[in-house]
Order: structure tokens, then sequence, then C-alpha cells
């Protein structure tokens, strides 16, 4: 058992990518059985060779696993987590140990097995971070509440098993012995890890701020992080540890992120993932071998079997228990029991202790792939009982609004339009400002205040930039207005969430996000984001209060903007049709039309001949008829103008919104237009390029306008008549 214990110093776990399902299953059942077939495909002179280059794609391969974790993970890990991780790793397998005292008393078992099935305990009981991390990146989860909890407890399981192995198997062989020196061990790979730490952590770091801001990193200190990885690899060889321990410990001491970082997971993680990882894959699958499981081994294969199950069980009891008694949802505790059981592939165990655990990895992590995949749903949390808009916020409470910025061109866009909401003392805006970045050069998400931007060196410049603009819009609206900074950095799949989490959190009122397109001087499109598109669309599906799409062509953050057009005032358009979505508009434009500097142009746009229009539901009828009241009492005696409008179908209504380019600098619209959208909009939204701005948001979108524009979505809602009343519930 010692011995095992001891080889356990040399197991590391990897990420599973879809591929190796795939490769497993067809080596397994159509190569390793066929003896001949398999020694014409792996002769034996051949794989010294795999071998050799699978171990090296490997050691990079960890090592871009160790960039890519964030040290500041650690001081975000709470005590309940450490807890979590702790037993997640401990209960399961002191189950297993303690089921197995009394086992050869009851089976007749070989000697060698028996040894084995505390090695398999162990193995089962591991969670680690890259398999959790690659698993929760795969599916978009990284940066919802289940992700973060997920990432934290592997972490600290990761590393408990690790010094609980190390600790065991050296004190085993030293009370095997009746001989301490093996603990001599356990000082050098101290020393080690503190050389690591205070001698090569700096010097890294002191490479890393010579890079100057917006370059990339010299080809020579490239080589001399590849040597530091390759003498690190050695030097854990030497301590009796694998060279992954090395690469890996080296890894961490990298600064994450750009631009060191970055340029490191680039240069080396297409070559490891893709051309060499695929080797180690190669050598997993070659080990497997199901003929080991039958004949005289039948017993062993099935007690070893009974072992992983009961570790398994008692991972996913133990798991599911600690979430629920720290306050977890019954669906998410489950959720995060099943990812806790996912496991990589292991690289030492004998060979039918090992087929067996490979498969119980094919089922544990491929199910939970599938049944997270298809039944978890993250937004589910973000469900209201109230809806959060600008016609819900009281005129004494402050208009709470979340702003998305991508890049820099976005800063001057969202001031201005926030200029244009008319802060005062008697109408105060509070402000949430998202700096959104995707995750690249990082394993897990990252969200946190402006307070905290001098952890992550990469984002610092940036943000200091950003705040400094918005403290200069600060001092001009004198107290009227309150900025809170955030900076969130997350894959684009997933970056909603983050923007979900703030909205909630701070009772938003409007999300404004930036256009996915940016226009150049001449009107035409200079660049496309497809990755900002995707973040829109999925706000615009299951956003917890309203949402503004911010198209800007120049008007809003160039030389006629708000803050720059004293002498000529900021000319608004409004289009209404009916519905949610325009009330929600129009409430916004109620605001705006306060301005000093702003002038409003209403348009009430309905169908030429009432036969042709669907009659309307009274209760929306009612409401669009009680906003357009309110709309002219409230600004009366402002600079506003309300026109009627009649149109005979979609061609017409083209033709409307041509007609007003000329005096029109900001154009606002609802994305859809409740019941008169059928003869009105009739067609549009068959040639939309952006279905997310709706029909006629899509259309002014094209290059054929030149003002800009600003569709406003109202929360999605389910409505439902109880007692004769209309309730809505949040999406």
């Amino acid at each position: 058992m010692l011995s095992f214990l001891k080889s356990q110093n040399k197991t590391f776990l990897i990420i599973i990518p879809i591929e190796f399902f795939q490769g497993c299953i067809v080596f397994i059942w159509f190569v390793r059985l066929d003896k001949n077939l398999l020694n014409q495909l792996f002769p034996e002179s051949g794989k010294l060779v795999l071998d050799t280059v699978a171990n090296f794609g490997f050691l990079l391969h960890v090592f871009v696993v160790g960039v890519q974790i964030d040290t500041n993970i650690l001081k975000s890990v709470q005590r309940h987590m450490v807890l979590m991780g702790c037993t997640s790793f401990f209960v399961p397998y002191v189950v297993c140990c303690l089921c197995l005292m009394p086992l050869t008393n009851m089976v007749t078992i070989d000697e060698f097995s028996f040894k084995t099935l505390p090695f398999v305990a162990a193995l089962t009981s591991l969670t680690t971070f890259p398999a959790v991390t690659n698993t929760l990146s795969d599916l978009n989860l990284l940066n919802c509440d289940l992700g973060r909890l997920s990432c934290s407890t592997a972490l600290v399981t990761d590393v408990c098993s690790y010094v609980t192995a190390l600790a065991l198997s050296t004190i085993g062989v030293a009370l095997e012995r009746s001989d301490w020196k093996p603990l001599n061990n356990i000082l050098w790979i101290a020393c080690f890890l503190l050389s690591i730490i205070y001698v090569l952590r700096p010097f890294v770091l002191w490479m890393a701020k010579r890079i100057p801001e917006g370059q990339q990193i010299k080809e020579s200190q490239f080589l001399v992080v590849l040597v530091a990885l390759l003498l690190c690899g050695f030097l854990a060889e030497c301590l009796g540890q694998a060279a992954e321990f090395g690469g890996f410990t080296m890894g961490i001491c990298v600064p994450d992120g750009p631009p060191f970082g970055l340029a490191l997971v680039n240069r080396i993680d297409w070559m490891a993932t893709v051309i060499l990882v695929p080797a180690k894959f190669a050598i997993s699958a070659f080990k497997v071998n199901l003929n080991s499981l039958v004949g005289d081994k039948v017993v062993a294969s099935l007690i070893t079997e009974v072992v992983i199950s009961i570790a398994y069980l008692a991972k996913f009891t133990c798991n599911f228990l600690l979430a629920m008694y720290f306050n977890v949802s019954l669906p998410d505790a489950f959720h995060f029991a099943m990812i806790m059981c996912t496991k990589g592939i292991i690289d030492a165990v004998t060979e039918q202790a090992y087929s067996l655990l490979i498969l119980n990895m094919l089922i544990v992590t491929g199910s939970t792939r599938l049944l997270l995949g298809h039944f978890y749903d993250p937004s589910t949390r973000y469900r209201t009982y109230k809806r959060n808009s600008i016609l819900e916020c009281e005129p004494d409470d402050y208009l709470r609004m979340v702003v998305c910025i991508h890049n820099e061109e976005n800063v001057s866009s969202i001031i201005n339009l926030l200029e244009a909401s008319n802060p005062t003392r008697h109408q105060r805006i509070e402000v949430i400002s998202m700096n959104l970045q995707p995750l690249e050069g990082r394993a897990s998400a990252i969200l946190v205040p402006s307070s905290e931007v001098k952890d992550i060196p990469s984002a610092q410049t940036r943000m200091l930039q950003i705040i400094k603009a918005y403290n200069y819009f600060i001092e001009r609206k004198k107290g009227s207005v309150v900025i809170e900074h955030f900076i969130a950095m997350a894959p684009y799949g997933s970056m909603h969430e983050d923007i979900f989490t703030i909205a909630i959190n701070k009772c938003a009122n409007i999300v404004i996000v930036p256009f996915h397109k940016r226009w150049a001087i001449d009107g035409s499109i200079e660049a496309t984001f497809p990755g900002i598109r995707t973040v829109n669309c999925k706000i615009m599906e299951k956003a917890p209060c309203s949402i503004g799409i911010l198209v800007d062509r120049g008007q809003i953050g160039g030389p006629k903007s708000v803050l720059t057009g004293r002498n000529k005032m900021f000319r608004i358009t409004q289009l209404f049709l009916g519905g949610a979505d325009d009330r929600e508009a129009l409430a916004y434009s109620s605001r705006m039309a306060k301005h000093p500097h702003i002038s409003l142009l209403l348009i009430l746009l309905k169908p030429q001949c009432a036969d042709m229009e669907p009659t309307p539901e009274m209760y929306e009828k009612r409401l669009d008829a009680e906003i357009i009241d309110r709309f002219r009492v409230e600004c009366k005696g402002r600079d506003i103008f309300i026109q009627q409008q009649v149109a005979k179908d979609a061609v017409e209504t083209v033709q409307l919104l041509r007609a007003m380019e000329k005096g029109c600098d900001l154009f606002i619209v609802g994305r859809e237009h409740g019941c008169c959208v059928s003869q009105l909009t009739y067609g549009l939204s068959e040639w939309s390029q952006c279905p997310e701005l709706g029909g006629i948001g899509d259309l002014l979108a094209t290059s054929d306008f030149q003002f800009s524009v600003l569709v406003v979505q109202q929360q999605l809602v389910d409505t439902v008549d109880f007692a004769g009343e209309k309730l809505a519930f949040g999406k």
C-alpha cells in the first residue's frame, strides 16, 4: 500500500476534450481488442518516441494551465469553500478506506489487487482545477455563481489532495523502512517551492515589467521562460516528483493575462494542445485493456468497481449536503456535486484499475457535461417578480443605469448619453460602469470593483483612463451623478452573466450596451466585433431590467454631442407605434426632453386605415394613451414637438424615416411595437441583419442613415391574469 501511495506523487490529471471521448471509444472497442491491428498501428519501436513526445507536450500543457491561473483567486477563497474543498477529498477517501477494512474477511482477493484499492479510492476522490475550469468554460458557466464556487472549491481540493499524498507517501516509506531519511525529501521540496516563489517569480515579474505597453515579449524572454520551464521539470524529477509538477508551479509564477502571460499562452498552447497533447490521449487510451477485467481477474475487477462507485457516491453526497448546508439552492447544489465529480486523465496505476477508472471517468464526466448543458440555466436566478424599468423608477429616486464599455471608443459615447439623460439634483442618476474585457490568458473569470484593479496589471492603465474621464463628468454635474466602476473579464459567451449579476445587485433600471459595429468618418462600417454581438443578443434575451443598444455614428460622442454642442440644440427624434418597448423609450425620452440643450420630436405613427390595424388589447391601448398624456404634462413648456403621422404599409414607414434624417442627431425607438406591428413594419424583419435591434432598429442601423440610434427594450415578462388583474413575472 505504501509503495502505491508513493507513486501517487507522479499522478497528474488534465482536462478532457470531446475528442478524447471519441478516441477512447474507438480505440477501446475496435483497436485494443485486436492485437494484430494494435501492433500494426503502434509498433514497439515507436512507443518510446510517442511517449516522449506525449510527456513533453503534457509538460507544456500543464505549464499553460498554471499560467492561466489567477493567483488572486486564493484571496477570494472563503472559509466555507476551504471546508468544502477539504471535505470533498477526505470524506470519500475515508469512507472507502473504512469499507476496505472488513474486505479481506468477506471475499478472497490477491494481495496485489488489494494494495491498489486505497490508491484507486484516492484517485476517485480527487477533483482537479484544470478539469473543472475546462468543463465550465465549455458550458459558458465560468462566471456564474456556480462556476465561481466550483473553481474555488476545486482549487482547494487539488492542493489538499497533493499535500496529503506527499505527506502520507513520505511518512509511509519512512515507517516501512524504519528510516527517517525520506523525510528530507519534504524539506527539499519546500526549498524548491520557496526558490520558485522568492527567486524565480520576482525575476519573471521583472521581465514582464520591462515590456512596453502595447508591445509583445521578445524572443530572448520567451527562450528564457522555456529554459526555466525545462529546468523546473528536471529538478522536480530529481526530487521524486513528476516533471509536470515543476512545470505547473513554474506556470503559477508567471503573471496571467496580457501582455506576458497571454503571449506565452498564445505561443505554446496551440502547439501543446493541438499537436502534442493528443499524443498523451493516445497513450492514455492505449493503456485501457478490457481483457484485464475478465477471466480469473473478474472478482478483483468487481471489487475495484465497487470501491470506485462508493467513492463517487460519497463524493457526490458530501458535496451536495455541504452545498445545501451553506444555503446553496437545491438545483445548484445538485449541479455543484456533479461538477465536483468530474475527472481528468490519470497517468499512473495498474492496468486493471486504470481501465476501470477511465471507463468510469468517461461515463461520469460525459454525463455531467451532457446534463449540465441540457438542464442548468443560470439565468433562472435573474427572474424577478417586479419589473425593473425606467417607467417603474420613482421621480425622487435615483435612475440606476448599468453602462458597458468594451473599448476606449465607447467612453465618450456613454458619457454624452449620461449627459443627455439630464442628471440634476431633483433627477439624480446612479451609474454602474462595467469595463468589459474578453478572458485571455486566464483560466477563471474576474469581476471586481475598481479598487482592486491594482491586482490586474493588464487592465490598470485602461481602467484609470476611464475613471479619469468619468471624474471630469462628475465634477461638472456637482453631486447629481454617482458612478461606481467594475471590471469584468470573461468569455464572450458568458460575459452577460456578469452584467446580470451587477444589474440585479444594484437594482438597475436599464442597461446600456454599445452596438457591435464601429463606423468610420465617411459613414462606412470600419470594424465588426462578433463577440460583442453575442453579448448583446444574450442580454436582450434574459436581462433582469430594461436594455438599450446604442448605435453611435459620432453624434453622441463626436463634435455634435450634448457636451460640446452648446451653441446648437441636440436634436432627438422618437418614433412611437405602441407597446411596452415604445413606452419605455418614451419614458427615457421624457427625461432627456428636460435638458436645456435638447430638442425632442415625438412622432406618433398609426395605420392609415383602422380596419387594417389588428384590434389591440384594451389594457395595452390604455397604457399607451396614459404614457403619452403623462409625457405631454411632464414636458409642457419644453422644446418638444409632437407629430401624428399615418402610414399605409412598411414602405411608407421607411419613407417617413428617410425624411427625418436631416433633422435628427439621435433616433430613439423601441425594439418591438406591440399590436401595430403587422402592417406598418411587415417585411422589415425578413431582411434583418441584426434581429436584436428589431425591424425598425435594424433598418436605422444600416449605412443608409447617418444619425445615431438608441434601441430600447423593456424587461421581458410573462403576464398572467389573476382575479382580473394582470401580474408580470420576469423571464
